[in-house]
């Protein structure tokens, strides 16, 4: 799929568990001994047979480039090894996670399902396939509970699965896992913490509080619970339980005098509770301190803007402000934190205010124009930017997202002449070309548009977003579909999980009438990037192909649920597939 981006700021925090680490000696593995954690010359090889002397020799030699980052090496000393003894879980898997740290994750995640159903109840298996398996909620559970089945005590799987019960909204379940889970391991604070999480978001406030207490009594030094007792004593009633929430929090502070999250915690709690003279002397604090320490005004953010609490970031920021109402930083975020609460007026008020020398000045102009843009003020959005690019006519940035601005108002050729005239001072410029290749694609003048692509190519052969776009489109127009295969599978050794580059594989498969290949990439890509609508039709199609109707049917539902209003000719054109199908006698 052709896909054209435009850049936003996004901060966002990830809580990741685990990842893919060594295996254990599995069913067909060669005798290594402790091979996993000695060096390889302490290890003592008693082997009788000529190919098991050989798949070690091969696995050693593995090892050996792997600890030098030779992955390439290393992958094919294991295709040596397997050679030699192809019944070996232990070498697959060792094979499979080679391929993973190549990130050629599509091919390890194959072999890995494969592995999996060939020794369903090899207990290491499964659990290389959970970590590396993305997407499918349903299949992740099933298989993480089969696991458990096999591995009662597994403090990994334990925990993973409790993540997915809770991500997935089964949050009952969650709580009766993380309870058995403490029961197993009644020393293991982290099972109680959980358990509290599970309880939390059930809105079970007071069993939350006993489990946060019980991982504090497990590990008395641990700042997280402590955060979330906070939490439980708002859920409990804030005036009720003001003491214990001024208690915590200043507890907190007395590990850590200077913790932020804490300070910001408790300006904005005295700040709510109307008490402005406690909540004002804390807000006059970290304005001194931001004085001195200008980071402080993006940890404030980092604290509150993932969590979408945009409210609190605009209350904070508007107090500091009082005293520093010319520092760019806490403008620049302000109107981040409007923009979050969707009034777009203020954001814009604030953006204004930011200062040329601000290292996020440019990224300010854009947001201004797309905010005008939204409030379906397009004129001034575009007479904003061609102020801008007045002012600045070599900015290649500014120059790309007018000419995106012109192009979706179809004043094509506004924004041809534009690029064309900012390619006569950087010719060789791929991120113009690329603009121009897509705006001349849009305006249908696509033999213009490839000749674009294939200029970018010869200046750039490594250029994985003109690969892609050059071989979707011959895959559009069913031409040179060999070559359209070449040019993305290119794209994707750059790019591999890139989900757009992996539906134009799945695409051009599809145009090639191999359905069943069709089907595995356009899967990965959906997974990749949440159901895009039209990646989610591009699926429903290549399940008809495979008579897979009622899947079929569940996608193209799907990909209109995430539709966007201005997909007005994909919503219709799938609107119009899923009528045949369920009334075919129509």
């Amino acid at each position: 799929m052709k896909h054209l981006t435009v850049c936003t700021l996004a901060l966002a925090s990830v809580l990741s568990f685990f990842s893919v680490s060594g295996c254990i000696k599995g069913p067909g593995a060669p005798d290594l001994g402790q091979a996993g954690s000695k060096n390889v010359a302490d290890q003592d090889l008693t082997l009788s047979q000529s190919n098991d002397f050989q798949a070690s020799y091969y696995y050693l030699m593995a090892r050996r480039h792997d600890s030098k980052n030779e992955t390439d090496q290393a992958q094919k000393a294991l295709e040596k090894a397997i050679a030699k003894d192809p019944d070996s879980c232990f070498l697959q898997r060792e094979y499979i996670i080679c391929l993973q740290k190549q990130k050629k994750s599509v091919q390890a995640l194959a072999l890995a399902q494969d592995l999996a159903e060939k020794y369903p109840d090899d207990v290491e298996n499964l659990l290389l396939l959970a970590r590396l398996k993305k997407g499918d909620e349903k299949d992740m559970t099933i298989l993480l509970e089969r696991i458990l089945q096999l591995s009662p005590e597994d403090k990994e799987t334990f925990l993973r699965l409790g993540k997915v019960y809770m991500d997935e909204g089964m949050t009952l379940k969650a709580m009766n896992l993380f309870s058995r889970m403490a029961s197993i391991f009644p020393d293991y604070y982290v099972a109680y913490f959980y358990l509290g999480e599970s309880q939390r978001i059930a809105d079970q406030p007071a069993a939350a509080r006993e489990s946060y207490l019980k991982t504090l009594e497990l590990e008395p030094d641990l700042l997280e619970p402590r955060f979330r007792l906070v939490d439980v004593y708002k859920a409990m009633g804030e005036e009720k339980n003001k003491a214990e929430i001024i208690a915590v929090l200043k507890e907190i502070l007395n590990f850590d005098p200077g913790d932020e999250r804490a300070l910001i915690e408790l300006s904005l709690f005295y700040f709510n509770t109307k008490d402005y003279q406690n909540a004002d002397d804390i807000f006059a604090a970290l304005g001194r301190e931001i004085r001195e320490n200008p980071d402080l005004v993006v940890n404030i953010v980092q604290t509150l803007i993932p969590e979408h609490r945009y409210q609190d970031a605009a209350t904070i920021l508007s107090q500091i402000r009082k005293t520093l109402p010319g520092n760019a930083n806490i403008n620049f975020f302000l109107g981040m934190a409007y923009e979050g609460l969707e009034k777009p007026g203020k954001a814009i008020e604030y953006y204004l205010k930011v200062t040329p020398d601000h290292p996020q000045y440019k990224k300010t102009i854009l947001s201004i124009a797309f905010l005008y843009r939204d409030m379906n003020r397009t004129v001034e959005a575009i007479r904003f930017l061609e102020q801008h690019h007045r002012q600045s006519p070599a900015d290649i940035d500014i120059t790309s997202y007018l000419a995106s601005f012109y192009q979706e108002n179809n004043r094509y050729d506004i924004a041809v002449t534009m690029l064309q005239r900012a390619l006569k001072e950087a010719p060789n410029n791929t991120a113009l070309l690329f603009k121009l290749g897509a705006v001349l694609d849009t305006a249908g003048q696509r033999q213009q548009s490839i000749e674009t692509m294939k200029t970018i190519i010869r200046l750039d052969p490594k250029h994985a977003s003109a690969l892609n776009f050059l071989g979707y489109t011959y895959a559009e127009m069913g031409i040179h579909l060999d070559q359209a295969l070449e040019l993305i599978q290119r794209a994707i050794e750059i790019r591999p999980e890139d989900g757009y580059i992996t539906d134009s594989l799945g695409w051009v498969y599809f145009k090639k009438q191999a359905y069943d290949k069709a089907v595995f990439y356009l899967e990965k890509a959906v997974e990749l990037l949440n159901y895009e609508t039209v990646i989610a039709a591009h699926l429903a199609d290549a399940y008809l192909k495979t008579g897979q109707q009622t899947k079929a049917v569940a996608m193209y539902k799907k990909a209109l649920d995430n539709a966007r209003q201005d997909q007005k000719k994909e919503i219709r054109e799938i609107e119009e597939k899923l009528k045949k199908l369920e009334n075919p006698g129509l």
